[in-house]
């Protein structure tokens, strides 16, 4: 069977740990654990390039995440998140002042305030990539997401301009 493209670029990590090369495909045995690290079977994935790029062509459907270039479907096991909204940043969107996210995968993109919500370790989540995927926030950002926020009554909520956004989490 002919090597496709994820398989080679499995084969080029496993070269970069020192571990050769397999001859006979089979589904590479991909993990992202809690704290958003990326595995293989034989050792991390450290390579910023390789993980962009699997990050690029992450697929979601339902609970389950898979590596896609439209050639090839390899599912793998996430164990908590694979994006991390590392900053937020103001800056005008549709005439208005907004939030905008700076994730680990070096994009940007603007804050769906509908979809934060407050998780129950009081750590932030929202989704991203039009809503398919969550994001966690890393502590940094989260220290600049809290200047955002304001307490009425016991309930928080998120501040854009002159509009509280209530967070789902914070009403329970």
């Amino acid at each position: 069977m002919a090597e496709g493209y994820i398989w080679q670029l499995y084969n080029v990590v496993n070269t970069c740990l020192n571990i050769p090369a397999m001859k006979d495909y089979r589904d590479p045995k991909i993990r992202v654990t809690a704290d958003g690290r990326w595995f293989s079977e034989y050792g991390e994935v450290t390579h910023q390039g390789v993980k962009r790029y699997f990050q690029q062509i992450l697929d979601k459907q339902d609970e389950d995440y898979f590596l896609s270039n439209g050639k090839q479907k390899v599912k793998i096991d996430v164990n908590g998140y694979v994006f991390w909204v590392e900053a937020i940043r103001e800056r005008p969107w549709k005439g208005k002042l907004w939030i905008w996210l700076v994730i680990n995968d070096d994009t940007e993109e603007p804050l769906d305030p509908e979809t934060l919500r407050i998780l129950p370790d009081n750590s932030f989540e929202c989704k991203i990539k039009g809503g398919k995927f969550p994001a966690k926030f890393t502590l940094s950002s989260y220290w600049q997401l809290v200047e955002h926020i304001e307490e009425k009554e016991g309930k928080f909520y998120l501040k854009i301009g002159d509009h509280p956004y209530p967070l789902e989490g914070s009403h329970d």
